[in-house]
Order: structure tokens, then sequence, then C-alpha cells
């Protein structure tokens, strides 16, 4: 009697205690990997997130509404267009001004990638720049870099120094903050001087729009709409919006689903290998049980609150470990100066809910040939 109107789950947790106790190489292995796979989920969704707020905290510092760049772009940086083609948007009724970005990622000193941007030389985009030491270019093809302030500690150079690109060493005329982390990490170069050096005369890559005070959002997305009629082969977007339509954030994205669903197929094998071995492992226990008198119901019970709190644990400790090898990652000049891992709560919330579904599900097996287990076979089985 005591058995049957126990309350549930509560006077099962003693005993999943025990099994886990029992078992604790095997749980171990089991948690570790379901962890390993909820912390790559947990980063990429952070990388991604990442790289957005970054992205908007650029547009929103240099004042931009809208940003043009070719539609389809195989990596990071869009393919650049012809300078022709932006002279032509420009000239298009609501816009007050524009500014042309050519950038590229390039290997730099001791840094595996940094961002080498440059701007139009009269356009707006300059204005938010604070120069903390030295001085801005004098001439727009003076050929001198300035470094963002986390690119010139990355890299260890300051003002006067040389840094080799493209082939030539470019003296460093000053150092700069922005409001944006990107920039901050950013080395910038004179347009006129990029393009030369990157065989690029008379291209961009990006065209930054400012619309005439006052334009409503749905003035500013026909804008758009007419620049893409115009340029079948641009892409306009707002600029909060812009960060979605990224290549970068595409990519992320299409890594981290890619990891989710390689996380459930693992975690959804480990689980479920882990929860049989105890069920084989425990058919005269389950027998006895049986016997006096759980029912079959309640075994099910047993062996799926053991694989879901398989899930959640290693869910937890999922994010745990994203946090860890955050702050890990941070240590590092190149990755902590340009890159942000930001963990929202909505990411924490689903890498715990997901775990636990895959636990839960890895569970019903397992819990249903329990379940169907008779004490006599249980008994012969030992």
């Amino acid at each position: 009697p005591h058995f049957r109107n126990s309350s549930f789950p509560m006077n099962l947790l003693p005993m999943i205690a025990r099994n886990f106790k029992a078992r604790r190489m095997r749980t171990a292995l089991t948690l570790f990997g379901i962890a390993v796979g909820m912390m790559a989920i947990v980063a990429l969704m952070g990388l991604s997130r990442g790289f957005e707020r970054g992205w908007d905290q650029t547009m929103n510092a240099r004042g931009t509404d809208a940003v043009i760049n070719r539609a389809a772009a195989g990596s990071p940086i869009p393919a650049p267009f012809s300078e022709d083609i932006a002279a032509s948007i420009r000239s298009l009724p609501g816009i007050e001004s524009s500014g042309g970005v050519l950038s590229s990622l390039v290997p730099v000193g001791n840094l595996p990638m940094v961002l080498i941007t440059s701007w139009e030389w009269s356009s707006y985009i300059w204005n938010h720049l604070t120069i903390v030491e030295g001085r801005m270019p004098q001439q727009p093809d003076e050929q001198v870099i300035l470094l963002g302030k986390s690119a010139s500690q990355a890299l260890g150079k300051g003002v006067g120094e040389t840094l080799l690109l493209y082939g030539t060493k470019f003296p460093v005329c000053g150092i700069y903050e922005s409001a944006s982390m990107i920039e901050s990490g950013a080395i910038l170069i004179p347009l006129e001087v990029m393009q030369r050096k990157s065989d690029n005369v008379g291209k961009i890559n990006f065209l930054n729009l400012r619309f005439d005070p006052g334009t409503e959002s749905s003035k500013a997305r026909s804008i758009c709409r007419e620049i893409e009629n115009i340029h079948p082969g641009l892409s306009a977007s707002l600029a909060s919006e812009s960060a979605q339509q990224n290549s970068t954030t595409k990519a992320v994205r299409g890594m981290t689903l890619a990891v989710t669903l390689l996380s459930m197929i693992v975690g959804l094998t480990s689980v479920m290998n882990t929860m049989l071995m105890s069920v084989f492992e425990r058919t005269m226990e389950i027998g006895v049980l049986r016997a006096i008198g759980w029912k079959a119901s309640r075994i099910r019970r047993m062996i799926l609150l053991e694989a879901s709190l398989l899930g959640v644990a290693g869910g937890l400790l999922g994010v745990l470990l994203a946090f860890a090898v955050r702050e890990i990652l941070y240590l590092f000049p190149s990755i902590g100066s340009t890159i942000r891992i930001e963990i929202a709560l909505d990411a924490v919330l689903f890498t715990v809910v997901f775990a636990t579904i895959v636990g839960a599900i890895s569970g019903l097996y397992p819990a249903i040939r329990a379940s169907r287990m008779k004490p006599t076979v249980a008994f012969r089985h030992q």
C-alpha cells in the first residue's frame, strides 16, 4: 500500500539518486556529452546575438539609416560594386547624404583576422569618431592609418609606429574611440588609398545612407525597394534590419541549427544508451518492484524522470560551460577586442528546455521496455 499511494515524483527521487550514484562514471560521461552540445548551442546563439548588437552599434554610432550592399554574398564581407552605382543612388529623392565603405578581413601582425575599413573622404561617417591620440588623415590620398583603441592595444602599436598592410608599411597617424565595438577593433584607411592597395579602384562594398530628416519608416522602406528595383543585384536594408540580412549572421544561424540537430542526435543516443544499460542492469530490482505492487505506469514514470533529470542537468552544465568558455576566449586579444558572445536569458531557457525534452524523448523506449517487464522474467534473468 505504501508503494501504491506515495506521492509522485518526490518518493522516486531517492531511488533515482541511488541509481546515479551507483553508476557515477556512466552518468558523468552522459552529462558531459549533453553539456558539450548544449554549450555549443548557447555559445553560437550568443555569438549571433553579439554580432547583431555590434552591427546595430555601428549603424547607430554613424547615424546611418540604411545600408546598401550586394545581395548575394558568400563571405562575411560582400563583394564590391562600382561607385558609379553609388552615385546614381545618391541622386534619388529622399536621401540627404551617403558614404561609401570598402572593408576587408585580413591577418595583421600577431592577429589572425582584423577588419580593415575605409570611408569616403567627404562623407558624414567620419564625424562620430573621437581622436584620443595623434591626428586624423589630412588628405584623401594620404597613405596613413588610424587604429581603433582596441586594435591598438591588441596589436601593440601606437602613433608614429608602422604596420604592414597589403605589402606596404603604413605609419599610424592616430588612435580613435568609437561607440561601436566593431569599429574600435578595426584599422581605418582613407578610401582612395584602400581602393588602390586592394586593387578595387572605383569600388566599394557598402553604401551608408542618411534619409532626409523626418522621413517616416514607410517612406524609408519605399526608398529601399526602389533601390532594389533599379539595381537588382543589390540589397537595400534599413539599418535596424541590416544585421539580420548580413551573411555572417545567416552563417552563424545556420551553424546554430546544424549544431542543435547534431546535439539532439548525440543527446538522444547518449541518454538512451545510458537508460537502456540501467534497465538491463536493474532487471532484478524492477522485477521486485513489480512483485510488491508497483504498476507499469509508475515504472515508466521513474525511468522517464531519470532521463529527464539527465537532460536538465546536462543543459544547466552546458550553460555554465558556455559562460566559462566565453570568459576564457575573452582572454585572447584577437577575440576579446572584436567579438562579443552575448548569452541572453531566452538562449539559456531554450537550451535547458531543449535538453530536458531530448532527455525525456530518449527515456521513452527504455521506460516502455522496463514497464513491460514481468516479475517472473526478471527473476529468471537473475
